[in-house]
């Protein structure tokens, strides 16, 4: 057996690998990770190791390669090698760092559409910064790397106006505490405003849907951040209407809670303290909403409604059948007669009945058709689902003016075989409800009617029932119909204080996962083969030929 002779010049060589090796590892941990992480210390060790052993094993090959003599063409390919894997590798990490991104895709799916483009403008001249916030645990990364995707392209619109950040919610509890209730709800990206301290703003986050369609939610969730605070609504509460703050089934706290996630500011108003006082409706009003009142207005009330609609006002008012004998919105009632006056509409005395209806019983009337493209139910009985039509519980039936004084119009109707029972005793007291041609009137029936006054600006949004609004209805965890229930009272709120038309969007659709869009780790992989195992096997390879071809000589 030949003795294993180790030379000096075998230990220089070593000392230009080591120094190569250490050279890599420093740059690319020193980019990676900072200057006192591990990796980038251990880098720096190795490099002076290398070039210790490469300076005092082979000195003359040291000094030749840095005052330009002839070099061994062994040590300049191991040096030129590990160089190259350097460059390589520090360009990576810079390009991927970097906010570089594009659409290949023939017809521009992965383009921002004109719509958000404009309102990226907006949120450049926006006085605060936006960031855009996602939670993501250890087995979400891959929704994370698709997610940020897409929210690259908004920091990119936006000049750097809209920052992104990602926050394990198993590792940083803390940050993931404010957001604990919407987490649970399968919310888990949001946008907010930037304190000064770099900080989200938590009085301003909304929650993004969770939706295929990524544009889509987003921009509608920026949307509503910058109009947030523009818009306030007002909730009656003298009249013994429902209440907002009420968390039991009869309360209306889901609602209220949904108008102030859509970044609506939301309060009481006492309507009879007002009218003693003589006060007057809050000139920030953008609407006054009425659900379910018990009681007619005064006259002293009602020149209140009358001078908030003349300065253009608007009201929403859900109507109810009640079994007592003060019915509010009878017939013959000052408020009623008011809006017949003015907007051509009013409820009727006849409760409607649609044996058609697929409800519990004639009486729970489920959204047969809806009139015409418009806002206030542009989120009912849409198509291929089911759930999104409403559910309204013993309604009575919206007269419509044919010859109106302020455009208007139906906005949901019942089916063509139901009907307007106006014997409402036997309905109280016998649970009855027979069609009678002479005195019942006749279907389709209108439930919910609009008016606009296009003069005054005022808006009025009609509803002949007010059980829909209340969280019973509005509940998914409870009610089948929550959603087309809460889509048609968001609609309205939306279209009386135009606040959809500060959200109005039709962005392309996403139905399938971005292609465009690869994984980080799925890239770190990539880059790893192709800029340091590749080149770095043949480095390997030439010191095991060198070493063999040593042994044979």
């Amino acid at each position: 057996m030949r003795n294993l002779v180790i030379t000096r010049g075998q230990l220089g060589q070593l000392g230009i690998l080591l120094l190569g090796l250490g050279t890599v590892i420093a740059l690319v941990a020193y980019l990676w990770g900072g200057l006192l992480s591990p990796y980038t210390i251990a880098g720096i060790v190795l490099l002076i190791l290398g070039a210790v052993l490469w300076a005092t094993m082979i000195p003359q090959d040291f000094v030749g390669f840095f005052t330009g003599r002839q070099v061994q063409r062994s040590t300049f390919a191991i040096f030129t090698t590990m160089l190259l894997i350097a460059i390589v590798s520090v360009t990576y990490i810079i390009v991927q760092r970097a906010v570089i991104v594009s659409d290949l895709t023939i017809d521009g799916r992965f383009t921002l559409t004109d719509q958000t483009i404009e309102l990226m403008q907006a949120v450049k001249r926006s006085p605060r910064p936006l960031r855009i916030l996602g939670f993501y645990r250890p087995q979400d990364l891959i929704q994370r790397e698709i997610d940020d995707g897409y929210w690259q392209l908004y920091e990119d619109a936006s000049d750097g106006a809209i920052t992104r950040q990602y926050v394990d919610p198993i590792v940083n509890p803390g940050v993931a505490a404010p957001y604990t209730q919407a987490l649970e709800q399968n919310y888990y990206v949001f946008v907010g405003f930037v304190n000064d301290d770099d900080t989200i703003d938590l009085n301003t986050v909304t929650a993004v849907t969770n939706e295929a369609t990524q544009e889509r939610s987003m921009t509608e969730a920026i949307s509503r951040l910058l109009a947030g605070g523009s818009f306030k609504v007002y909730f009656e509460d003298s009249l013994g209407t429902l209440d907002a703050a009420d968390n039991s089934q009869q309360g209306m706290s889901i609602l209220n809670n949904n108008l102030r996630a859509n970044g609506i500011i939301t309060d009481s108003l006492l309507l009879d303290q007002l009218a003693t006082s003589g006060g007057s409706v809050p000139q920030d009003a953008s609407a006054l909403i009425m659900a379910r009142p018990q009681r007619d207005l005064t006259a002293q009330e009602l020149a209140l409604i009358a001078e908030y609609a003349e300065r253009g006002g608007s009201l929403f008012l859900a109507g109810d059948f009640l079994p007592t004998d003060n019915i509010f919105l009878g017939v013959e009632t000052a408020f009623n007669q008011f809006l017949w006056e003015n907007y051509g509409l009013r409820l009727s005395n006849a409760v409607v009945v649609d044996t058609q209806s697929p409800g519990p019983s004639a009486l729970d009337l489920v959204s047969a058709q809806v009139i015409g493209d418009n806002t206030i139910a542009s989120s009912v009985n849409i198509e291929n689902d089911p759930s999104s039509s409403t559910l309204f519980h013993i309604a009575r039936a919206v007269d419509v003016n044919v010859t109106p004084p302020v455009p208007n119009g139906s906005v949901i109707l019942s089916s063509d075989l139901s009907w307007g029972e106006t014997d409402t005793q036997g309905i109280v007291e016998r649970n009855e409800y027979i069609a009678d041609t002479a005195t019942d009137i006749r279907g389709p029936l209108t439930l919910v009617a609009f008016a606009y006054n296009e003069a005054t600006g005022s808006k009025v949004v009609l509803v002949g029932d007010g059980d829909f609004l209340t969280n019973g209805y509005t509940s998914e965890q409870t009610q089948y119909y929550a959603k087309g229930n809460a889509g048609l009272f968001l609609g309205s709120i939306g279209w009386l204080t135009g606040f959809s038309q500060e959200t109005t969007f039709e962005p392309q659709a996403f139905a399938t996962s971005p292609v465009l869009f690869s994984g980080g780790d799925q890239l770190d992989i990539i880059a790893f083969f192709t800029a340091v195992m590749m080149p770095g096997s043949m480095v390997a390879l030439a010191v095991l030929v060198y070493l063999r071809r040593h042994r044979r000589a």
